[in-house]
């Protein structure tokens, strides 16, 4: 089959545009345009090359078998969703915190996933109390226009014994004043809610020398899932991402290589799984290993 043909094929099969083929070889949509009417009149042999790169590119990236990072129940997972499942039901202010790539948001997205009238609000750093109320009321489905008060007021009625979950991501990142905004709707709404985050977020709540007493006091329970998992933990993901090549000897070497920690620990076996195969060899100890020394630390 001839470049052009195989280019087309591929395209259609990928639902490529022009534009995009173009981005991604370096020209322009036009040349595309002019190569595939075979109008094309400038250097088609250059043309051809960078083509066919793209394709046998496009092919491996098809041979690749990919891991992507997905909910496992884990031992800490199922703790994070009791947790969570009892500010559900005794709609109380629980917090959930830890370092970073622990499974905290994963265990908020399973929960949310399987409960319609659970709300996950990832934060970002750009998050003001008024940004919070905004997003609360985009989520509920009500004006997001009006003051804060009357935002807060909207909140409120339509939270007021619905049954509903409030559950923030990235909760550390909040200002006091959007803590306090939380706190408040859970005082008038009676509804529970879940903050998740980084070990900060615990000074954020009682304030460096415990102040803010009103805002802590609400809180239910604290649970703290660490730095880092236990090997169980670990040893269970691995074994459901590579139920092949996992073995007690395997399972230790990536507890030590990822530090028990689950983002580092799908970053590693992503890599072993797309080395190993793009040099059609099964996935060992070796490869973790080799692999495992180009991760950041």
């Amino acid at each position: 089959m001839a470049i052009k043909e195989q280019l087309v094929e591929l395209m259609e099969r990928k639902g490529l545009t022009q534009s995009q083929v173009a981005r991604a070889i370096g020209k322009s949509p036009a040349v595309i345009n002019q190569y595939l009417q075979g109008k094309y009149n400038g250097h088609v042999d250059g043309v051809n090359q960078v083509v066919t790169d793209f394709i046998e590119r496009m092919r491996e990236k098809d041979k690749l078998k990919r891991i992507e990072a997905r909910f496992v129940s884990t031992s800490t997972s199922r703790k994070a969703l009791e947790i969570i499942r009892l500010v559900h039901v005794d709609a109380e202010i629980n917090v959930i915190y830890g370092e970073a790539g622990l499974g905290k948001t994963m265990a908020l997205k399973a929960y949310a996933a399987d409960n319609s009238t659970a709300l996950l609000i990832e934060v970002d750093p750009s998050y003001t109390a008024r940004v919070l109320l905004e997003e609360i009321c985009s989520r509920l489905n009500l004006s997001t226009r009006g003051n804060m008060h009357e935002l807060f007021e909207l909140c409120v009625n339509k939270l007021r014994d619905s049954g509903y979950l409030l559950m923030i991501d990235e909760g550390e990142l909040l200002p006091h004043r959007a803590l306090e905004v939380l706190r408040r709707i859970h005082d008038k709404s009676g509804i529970g809610i879940v903050l998740a985050g980084m070990p900060r977020l615990i000074l954020n709540l009682k304030g460096k020398r415990g102040e803010f007493v009103q805002l802590y006091s609400r809180v239910g329970f604290a649970l703290n899932i660490g730095n880092a998992l236990a090997q169980d933990d670990t040893d269970v993901i691995a074994e459901n991402l590579i139920p092949e090549a996992f073995s007690p000897e395997m399972g230790a070497v990536l507890y030590k290589d990822s530090k028990g920690n689950a983002r580092r620990l799908f970053k590693l076996l992503r890599g072993v799984v797309r080395t190993s195969h793009i040099n059609d060899r099964p996935v060992n100890i070796a490869t973790v290993r080799q692999f495992a020394e180009m991760l950041i630390n």
